[in-house]
């Protein structure tokens, strides 16, 4: 009798362990095609800090709002996307694989941008940086999210940075914007991975163009 119970013990907790872990999926994304490829010697540019400043809540009813079970720093920094469940409610999410964050991937994206419109990105501390300009990154906002009215509510991914260029002449800041809408027919991971991938390319060429045109 006692091994039954211990079994059935033993059987509950690692349904429980099972049902918080799988929640969670390690999804990476995809680096933007490059629609510019210069020779990156012009001016120079220092990519100073790259700042995830988005806010997380736990409300079911703003599912476009960063949100999860647990709100770990872990989970913050990596996740992007929240997922449903088949009842239609918030239920898992995807974040980036271990050793990237959100701040990370958006970093990587402003620096190849710069680089592809031609200018110097300085990675080394020891280097001169007088005449550089020098961008600080905030990212506002990073997340992919499906509404919860419907089963077939569209999937939609957006992203906001902005960009604080310090120059001789003084400090300006850039605003990046972009929202992606898909149509669900099946609600996938795949749909949540590639809608996020769509924003965070449409950043990149935002970027580029903003860039070329001289930080306007």
């Amino acid at each position: 009798m006692k091994l039954l119970k211990l079994m059935a013990a033993f059987a509950v907790s690692t349904f429980a362990l099972c049902a918080c872990s799988s929640g969670e999926y390690s999804v990476d994304l995809a680096t933007p095609t490059t629609v510019v490829n210069q020779n990156s010697q012009g001016p120079k540019v220092v990519i100073a800090a790259v700042t995830d400043n988005r806010q997380f809540i736990g409300s079911e009813q703003r599912p476009d709002l960063p949100s999860g079970k647990i709100l770990s720093p872990e989970y913050k920094a990596r996740a992007y996307a929240r997922l449903k469940n088949a009842l239609n409610e918030q239920s898992g999410a995807l974040l980036l694989p271990e050793g990237k964050t959100v701040a990370s991937v958006v970093r990587g994206i402003i620096i190849q941008a710069f680089s592809d419109s031609g200018y110097n990105v300085i990675f080394d501390k020891n280097a001169s940086t007088e005449d550089a300009m020098v961008v600080a990154v905030s990212v506002n906002q990073f997340w992919t999210y499906a509404g919860l009215k419907n089963m077939n509510d569209d999937i939609k991914a957006q992203i906001n940075v902005d960009l604080y260029i310090q120059t001789a002449d003084g400090q300006k800041r850039v605003n990046l914007k972009n929202t992606q809408t898909r149509k669900v027919l099946t609600d996938t991971k795949t749909l949540y991975k590639t809608t996020t991938e769509a924003s965070l390319a449409n950043i990149y060429y935002l970027a580029v163009q903003k860039i070329q045109a001289g930080l306007k």
